[in-house]
């Protein structure tokens, strides 16, 4: 990274690892009364995560102070995943830990061996009203959850606002050049 903010520009993006302790791929194959946290998820990946994100913003913390030019914009995905996952209702949706396209069972409704896509797999009537796709990936309604988290500046650094006052990303309309920004 830093070879990259010293040779190729001054705007750089980073997001934060996820957590991946509610995806149905993860939660289906961990044994139900092992490494659950106080909610249900699982506990293991939701630590290495956090501890990656805790490294990777003093790391960033570090190339801010180095690089006092450049932009470097961190998005926390992860605490905007679980803040989106605790106030689901909020944004609409009612199924925290069911995939919506799966093979249609269960409580996850995820199969490693009939996942969406396959023969045997359903989609669910209103995605919009589910977290996960498929076991693995967000729903639209999650992701726009997510981005809405990040544009309001309480998940990224520098917030999204900061930039918008800036000349120095903008382009010739006054519109962030995300290109410049996410590389």
């Amino acid at each position: 990274m830093r070879k990259g903010i010293a040779e190729e520009g001054r705007q750089v993006c980073c997001r934060s690892r996820p957590t991946a302790d509610r995806l149905p791929n993860v939660v289906n194959v961990s044994r139900p009364s092992d490494d659950r946290d106080a909610v249900g998820c699982v506990g293991s990946p939701n630590k290495q995560s956090y501890t990656h994100n805790l490294a990777l913003k003093a790391k960033l913390d570090g190339f801010r102070k180095q690089y006092p030019q450049s932009i470097i914009l961190y998005l926390d995905y992860y605490s905007a995943y679980l803040t989106v996952v605790k106030n689901a209702r909020q944004h609409g949706m009612t199924e925290v830990y069911k995939a919506c396209c799966g093979y249609g069972g269960g409580t996850y409704n995820f199969d490693y061996f009939n996942a969406c896509g396959s023969p045997s797999a359903s989609s669910c009537a209103n995605p919009s009203q589910y977290i996960n796709w498929d076991g693995v990936h967000l729903t639209e309604a999650m992701y726009k959850a997510m981005a809405d988290a990040f544009l309001n500046g309480t998940y990224s650094q520098p917030p999204f606002s900061y930039l918008l006052s800036r000349n120095d990303v903008q382009d010739e309309k006054g519109s962030i050049d995300a290109m410049l920004l996410c590389r």
